[in-house]
């Protein structure tokens, strides 16, 4: 079920805000966070009911799981009842907490073998045999909803357990954290004790004027980014990506400016209403995107971009590998080999993982470039900046090197500068509508900025919301699915 559909507006979160809202008035909270749970299992199910048993074998492995990792004083009890600490006792503590290292690994590991094997299993066979030279003929994996992000999400709760952190016993707020359906296709990627306080058997659920006021204001704005400024943008961008025609650099530029704000305003846009649906609930999530391409240096635009896969891969991957610790060579080093594998999280394929390396790249020259004390202009950041990011873009995109590499050299003018009048071409009025989604990217407030503004009335907070979901529903009629949902 996609939030930018009728089915979603008119039917489901209407129904389960009403009976949120009736539960939580009669202070129901197992009743309340039970219903949530089911709601939310209904709405994934949606999509392909199918997919419900590996996310119910994946929430019920991790959370057994995790009974094994959570410390306490019942693991010896000898350690917990006498202050002297003895060689014998010492011995056994460090054992313990090796082995619950240990199964920490195991559990990370299983989590991550299911990611794995379901989303490149397809990839590293089709790798294999172009390596190899054969053809292996094995049935094609349908790639299960949203594996990635509530598999990371798994990783996040058994991490929670191991470092003792409260309501890693509390199944329930668990099944909560995971299934909770406004992030569960395509995050914020959470932090089990950034929501367990929002979501414990102790949380009074209510239905709040004020939560559901800002709540639908917050979801209306991203709404309208998706359905009239995104989607605006995919006939431009399909037919120069899915074709094999040669590219002029008018198109090839086109294309490339068209598909970096349609993805800017895709992920922003569900963010948006990711956020918003979760405060129509009370519950408030960390922030995911912040104006990335005003960014005046890629370090600043990943702290910008899906803020919260960066804030993961640090803390999970680059930290893990040794981070800062190791001087400058190995912190880049780190985070190149992080971006890589970021970029190859994305998606099975090579261009992925091609977009990931350049990110690499670009990330470790402005390390240096940052550690020699140099300071870019501003006038020459932000263009440079800005240019990167879309010229990487385009292998996020081309379903193919050959199509890459089409773009590319159209974009250094070897395609010639004349518009392809045989095939499709970007016109005036393609560039009319590119110029409009820069500006808007580069100049207009952000939705933080937005409900932030300090309204005259609540009628003009009214009236900015019946604008914003109005124009938006009538553009809801055939919904495309987000583009992080492939992830």
């Amino acid at each position: 079920m996609l939030f930018n559909s009728y089915q979603f507006a008119f039917g489901f979160l209407p129904i389960v805000l009403a009976i949120f809202g009736l539960l939580a008035a009669r202070d129901a909270r197992r009743a309340t966070a039970a219903f949530l749970i089911l709601a939310s299992i209904v709405f994934y199910g949606w999509w392909n009911w199918h997919y419900l048993f590996l996310f119910g074998f994946s929430i019920f492995f991790n959370f057994g799981w995790s009974l094994l990792l959570v410390p306490g004083p019942a693991s010896d009890p000898a350690v917990a009842e006498a202050p002297v600490v003895t060689p014998a006792r010492a011995t056994r503590a460090a054992y313990g907490e090796h082995a619950r290292r240990v199964l920490l690994g195991c559990g990370i590991g299983v989590n991550l073998a299911l990611l794995g094997y379901f989303k490149y299993r397809n990839f590293m066979v089709a790798s294999a045999g172009a390596l190899l030279g054969t053809h292996w003929h094995m049935a094609a994996l349908v790639l299960p909803l949203a594996i990635s992000f509530f598999s990371f999400e798994q990783i996040t709760f058994l991490s929670s357990a191991y470092r003792g952190e409260p309501g890693a016993r509390d199944f329930v707020s668990y099944c909560l954290f995971i299934a909770f359906f406004p992030h569960l296709i395509a995050g914020p990627i959470v932090r089990y004790a950034e929501i367990y306080p929002q979501l414990n058997r102790h949380t009074r659920f209510r239905l709040s004027a004020a939560n559901l006021s800002d709540g639908l204001m917050i979801f209306a704005i991203g709404l309208f980014k998706k359905v009239m400024i995104a989607d605006t943008f995919r006939p431009i961008v399909n037919p120069l990506f899915d074709r094999t025609m040669p590219l002029g650099f008018c198109d090839a530029w086109g294309g490339a400016l068209a598909f970096a704000l349609e993805i800017y305003f895709d992920f922003s846009g569900y963010s948006d209403m990711a956020i918003g649906l979760a405060r129509m609930f009370g519950v408030k999530f960390p922030e995911n995107f912040d104006s990335p391409y005003q960014a005046r240096s890629i370090i600043q635009f990943w702290r910008r971009w899906h803020i919260t896969l960066s804030f993961f891969l640090r803390d999970y991957l680059y930290i893990p590998l040794g981070g800062n610790r190791h001087g400058p060579f190995r912190r880049d080093l780190n985070l190149f080999i992080t971006m890589v594998l970021g970029g190859l999280w994305h998606g099975a394929s090579w261009t992925f993982v091609i977009w990931g390396t350049l990110h690499g790249v670009f990330l470790w020259i402005n390390h240096v470039w940052s550690d020699r004390h140099h300071r870019m202009p501003e006038a020459l950041a932000w263009p440079l900046t800005f240019i990167l990011a879309t010229a990487a873009w385009v292998f996020f995109r081309a379903p193919s090197f050959a199509r890459a590499a089409q773009f590319f050299t159209g974009m250094a003018g070897f395609g010639g500068f004349a518009y392809n009048s045989v095939q499709y071409s970007i016109g005036s009025h393609e560039w009319l509508l590119i110029g409009l989604g820069l500006a808007i990217v580069l100049f207009a407030p952000n939705r933080q900025a937005i409900v932030a503004w300090r309204w005259s009335n609540d009628w003009l907070w009214a009236g900015a919301f019946a604008v914003l979901a109005g124009v938006s529903i009538m553009g809801m009629a055939n919904p495309p699915p987000f583009i992080y949902f492939q992830f």
